[in-house]
């Protein structure tokens, strides 16, 4: 890597962190170039030298936290007990409800700035890149053991991630017990818990 790719990808990560701490301040809908530009102490020229617009940013900026949701369900994989369901569904209720407290903010903001395309890109691409990881992992070493209970794999998480993702943000006080009983339901994974 040369030193002038090293400082350019410096300055897309600022200009991405900045883009990402704005959108928190004020929504996305309001920021400007010349925001995010003039965060990052340099020219709106030179900002058009890493991204082509503001939508291009708010890629971006979906990816970074995207990337940051992916890192921690990562390391969760890299620590789980194989073959313990029972464990791993109680972990998942965990994550996604730590995905919406985390992220609260950020998606707040996307929605109530009017920015609900942009929420719905990020609510789309966090439920598909789940759905990858977990295919990958956790699936391929449940069919290994016991075979595979659901058809359309990835098609089946995405579709549960998303639901649940709306189900806790529209009732917050709903139980991990009753979360967790869902996404066995959905899984064909009742026979694998244990029951209160």
């Amino acid at each position: 890597m040369t030193a002038a790719t090293g400082k350019g990808d410096a300055r897309r990560t600022a200009i991405v962190r900045a883009a990402r701490e704005i959108c928190l301040e004020k929504g996305f809908s309001k920021i400007t170039v010349s925001d995010i530009a003039a965060r990052v102490c340099m020219t709106r020229s030179l900002f058009y030298h890493y991204f082509p617009d503001k939508d291009a940013v708010a890629d971006a900026v979906l990816d970074d936290v995207v990337g940051e949701i992916l890192s921690r369900l990562e390391a969760w994989n890299e620590a789980r007990e194989v073959g313990n369901i029972d464990k791993a569904l109680d972990d998942m209720v965990h994550l996604i409800r730590a995905l919406i407290a985390n992220e609260g903010p950020f998606s707040a903001r996307m929605i109530h700035e009017g920015n609900a395309e942009l929420y719905i890109r990020f609510i789309d691409r966090i439920a598909d890149r789940i759905a990858d990881l977990l295919e990958r992992t956790v699936v391929r070493d449940f069919e290994q053991r016991h075979g595979l209970p659901i058809e359309n794999v990835h098609e089946t998480f995405f579709t549960l991630i998303v639901g649940l993702i709306s189900l806790i943000r529209s009732h917050p006080n709903i139980t991990d017990a009753t979360l967790k009983s869902l996404i066995a339901q959905t899984l064909h994974l009742t026979d694998y818990i244990h029951r209160a």
